[in-house]
């Protein structure tokens, strides 16, 4: 039996649009397999995860054609309840999935929307919440965890309603190696109890493992290849590396200038989460050159996030912070934001208009020397030109973000994941762009990752946070 059946579809966000955003696609994944949907980052693979799961376009959007079959059942004859047994999906963006402030809250509340009786609702949050490493965050505010802690979040919740199919949009994006290689070892696990797994993702070789078999589409969701097998990846190379999946970076040629001027010096920096006890980094210490690019790696919710919030006065910590040389508790907020940018892990929070172009041409400082045409059919957005910000995949909402950071022009820029949710070469162009950035402006580019080789190809100076300190490497 196929656990998800899809023949004939397309779909578009508006009724008379010109463009399909799903064109004609049929595919069936067979249950009880592994199946990773692999493509270009905007070429339609999220949308296909929300058409497939039936939140489009029961919540937006114009489907013109085609049929969805779950389990044998047509989606459209299956009440919310009915569904969530047999298929449910984790979100690109985990903000968007949550309903209540805390994990332990929100396992109940999908927990109650099927119907589990109360009684047996705390031994399941016990086991989801153990097995995924999340039991010391239950009643931790949602809103303080990381995005790789929330990620975990929606998978404990995935976990807890135990639907016989998830699907998961880009899953492991925010998660550290180790925590991504124990999740697909729980999904291991899911799949040999008869689960069904449909992956969207950017990074294949995670899933080689336990994958059946890769589906890799192209624009409009076009089927280039569906029957790639783990080991026979090597095989359709030449079909991966044209849509950005499979290649290492080319990184910069040299480099930047040894600089003894620091951008942003940190000194017995400590904090804590709100209302909590533990220090995550305690009396840590860190120098930022000038016009360099530095990465700073580390787990998931080792402190990454909040070390950028604290430099940009946005939460408590202890010691000292000085940008070029001036305490950060003598610098006004709205001084501060004029030296420092921030592109945030969630691109949706920093948007200020309705429409792609707008986005850039708010934050251009000079347009005699920087076109948002330019920019945006430099960066392949030029067609989403008269979108809404909130229309376009993660992927490119995340270069839009960076864009439209970049036109801002200040002297330094903090990056929270800025290669989340991106292929190869959407990747390269937005550190080519950051790089060139520091070569023709002195800008001064900070950026946390997972990433460790897109660091390594490409920063100047690398900084891992460990054991609550700065360890540089």
């Amino acid at each position: 039996m196929n656990a998800l059946s899809v023949s004939n579809l397309s779909f578009r966000y508006y009724k008379n649009g010109k463009r399909n955003i799903v064109d004609n696609l049929s595919l069936s994944v067979e249950a009880g397999s592994v199946t990773v949907i692999l493509g270009k980052s905007g070429c339609g693979k999220s949308t296909f995860a929300a058409l497939a799961a039936g939140l489009y376009p029961e919540n937006g959007g114009f489907l013109s054609s085609g049929e969805i079959e779950i389990f044998g059942n047509s989606i459209k004859s299956m009440s919310h309840k009915d569904r969530a047994k047999y298929l449910s999906i984790m979100f690109q963006n985990p903000d968007l999935q949550f309903c209540m402030d805390t994990l332990r809250k929100e396992i109940i509340f999908c927990l109650e929307n099927i119907a589990v009786p109360p009684d047996k609702m705390d031994d399941i949050i016990i086991k989801v919440s153990s097995h995924l490493g999340m039991s010391k965050l239950l009643d931790r505010k949602l809103s303080s965890l990381s995005g790789g802690e929330k990620q975990k979040a929606s998978l404990c919740c995935l976990t807890a309603i135990n639907s016989k199919c998830i699907i998961l949009d880009e899953a492991l994006a925010n998660i550290d190696n180790d925590s991504a290689k124990k999740i697909i070892t729980i999904l291991a696990e899911y799949k040999n109890s008869g689960g069904t797994v449909i992956a969207v993702e950017h990074r294949p070789e995670l899933w080689r493992d336990i994958a059946d078999r890769y589906v890799v589409m192209g624009e409009g969701c076009k089927i280039l290849e569906e029957n790639i097998s783990s080991s026979d990846f090597e095989n359709f190379r030449d079909i991966l590396a044209a849509n950005g999946i499979y290649g290492t970076y080319t990184g910069k040629n040299t480099s930047h200038c040894e600089n003894s001027e620091n951008a942003i010096s940190i000194q017995n920096f400590s904090f804590k989460y709100d209302n909590e006890n533990k220090y995550l980094l305690k009396n840590a210490c860190a120098d930022f050159k000038k016009s360099r690019i530095t990465a700073i790696l580390g787990k998931s919710g080792i402190g990454k996030t909040t070390t950028f919030l604290c430099i940009l006065k946005q939460h408590k910590f202890d010691g000292t912070i000085e940008i070029f040389g001036e305490n950060i508790d003598d610098i006004r907020e709205n001084d501060l934001f004029k030296d420092v940018g921030i592109v945030f892990q969630n691109p949706e929070n920093q948007f200020v208009t309705q429409k792609v172009e707008d986005e850039i041409k708010a934050s251009i400082k000079n347009p005699e020397f920087l076109s948002a045409t330019k920019l945006l059919e430099e960066y392949n957005l030029k067609q989403f030109a008269q979108y809404s910000p909130y229309m376009l995949s993660q992927g490119q909402q995340r270069r839009l973000a960076v864009f439209s950071m970049i036109a801002g022009n200040q002297k330094i820029l903090l990056l929270d994941e800025p290669t989340y949710g991106q292929d190869l070469q959407s990747t390269e162009n937005i550190m080519r762009l950051l790089n060139n950035k520091v070569e023709q402006d002195g800008l001064t580019v900070i950026f946390i990752t997972h990433d460790e080789e897109l660091a390594d190809k490409w920063a100047d100076d690398i900084f891992k946070i460990e054991d609550g300190k700065f360890i540089k490497c």
